[in-house]
């Protein structure tokens, strides 16, 4: 929240003597209140007063047992209000519930970390790739590929019955989707053939979802402890709604970054020494292509740097050597994307010297240790990239960072 935005005050009188599910009603509420994802709410207990009765009722010792009033004070955002407040219909249909408009003098909050107190609903992404249960698993994988997506939500109507993932794509000897984006339509069918006519309903994942009044601190640690890249956002009524992953958690501590004038007492953010990896694959520029090619796949990463003494030239990547490859060494090289590297195997033993690893690489992307997180991001994310190469002031190698590893480090910071 800051001073100009509009808000909301909203008071909901209650009697100590309320209760739903064998609990007080006030701190059932209270935790729905947080689960849709209010920014705050605080339970207050009257001390003394009357009601329509004109009798008098003090909050003395005597008098604990008796209606003690009880008034739950939440300040939000007008809109945040309006999409939680009747999330509380059914829990409070009786209650005394009144709404001010109020205007802030002051807003400066105290650091909530990069997330503060936004929600899912704040910054998810509301297009979605879908596909019905009975669709073969080959057109969806090829569907998943083309879009280069984190995830493909599977919906029989309106509701999410599961969900793929590129790394789906390896359980059934398919090639990384990285890779077979890069492929013509000949050699993209001949790669799935394979999967003949089994249905996506085989394939599929358990539906794991976020709810979307989520808090968005919440789900990027949630992203992190299942090792995955996205999950869908269902609404209330348990409808697909969008899909959160490290692009819209990036994307969300950037912009409360630019909007940090608001909030006191926050760290500077780290430089990209302290958040990079520093073990980086690498191999000279000039080396043979196919030994390369066999390095990326072993690398953890699928991702090779290419060096001319210290300093990086090149990266070679899955997506970027599938884009690049030409005959003889293309075949071996989609034979080993689908399992089988004898062929890549043999021809790295003949160190032909023909195709070297510079004439499959991009240019890399670079970014000078000192700089930010946050630096780093902007970069990603306008660059469309998955990982910036990490250089001291000199210009030599010093780590690499990457998508993952930056939401982690904002993670942690939360």
């Amino acid at each position: 929240m800051t001073a100009g935005e509009p808000l909301q005050r909203v008071r909901i009188y209650l009697s100590e003597r309320d209760s739903a599910e064998g609990q007080p009603l006030y701190l059932i509420a209270l935790d729905r209140l947080r689960r849709e994802g209010a920014s705050g709410a605080t339970a207050l207990r009257g001390i003394a007063g009357f009601g329509a009765g004109h009798r008098l009722r003090t909050a003395g010792i005597a008098d604990f047992s008796q209606h003690t009033p009880i008034i739950i004070e939440w300040l939000d955002r007008a809109e945040r209000v309006a999409r939680v407040l009747p999330a509380l219909d059914d829990l409070l249909g009786e209650a005394l519930i009144t709404i001010e408009d109020i205007r802030a003098y002051r807003a400066a909050l105290r650091s909530g970390g990069p997330f503060g107190s936004r929600s899912i609903a704040d910054v998810s992404r509301g297009d979605i790739l879908t596909v019905p249960p009975d669709l073969p698993l080959a057109a969806a994988l090829d569907r998943l590929a083309r879009a280069r997506q984190p995830l493909l939500a599977v919906v029989d109507g309106q509701r999410l019955t599961g969900i793929l993932v590129p790394e789906d794509a390896g359980r059934f000897g398919v090639m990384p989707l990285e890779a077979l984006a890069e492929l013509d339509d000949a050699e993209r069918s001949a790669s799935l053939a394979r999967l003949a006519l089994r249905p996506v309903r085989d394939a599929m994942r358990e539906p794991r979802a976020i709810y979307i009044e989520s808090p968005l601190a919440h789900t990027v640690n949630l992203l992190i402890e299942w090792g995955l890249d996205a999950l869908p956002v269902t609404d209330n009524e348990g409808r697909l709604v969008g899909v959160f992953g490290v692009d819209q958690a990036l994307r969300a501590a950037l912009d409360g970054e630019c909007a940090s004038g608001h909030v006191r007492n926050a760290e500077p953010p780290p430089p990209v020494s302290l958040i990079m990896q520093m073990l980086v694959p690498t191999a000279s520029a000039g080396a043979d292509a196919a030994a390369v090619l066999l390095q990326t796949l072993q690398s953890a990463a699928r991702t090779v740097v290419l060096m001319n003494g210290f300093y990086p030239t090149g990266v070679v990547s899955v997506s970027e050597a599938t884009r690049r490859v030409r005959e003889p060494l293309r075949s071996a090289w989609i034979a080993a994307l689908m399992g089988d590297r004898s062929p890549l195997a043999t021809l790295a033993a003949a160190s032909s010297g023909g195709t070297t690893a510079d004439d499959l690489a991009a240019a890399p992307a670079l970014i000078p240790s000192h700089a930010s997180e946050y630096d780093a991001i902007r970069i990603l994310i306008e660059g469309e990239k998955q990982y910036l190469v990490v250089v001291d002031s000199e210009g030599r190698l010093a780590g690499m960072v990457t998508r993952r590893g930056l939401m982690r480090a904002l993670a942690q910071e939360g």
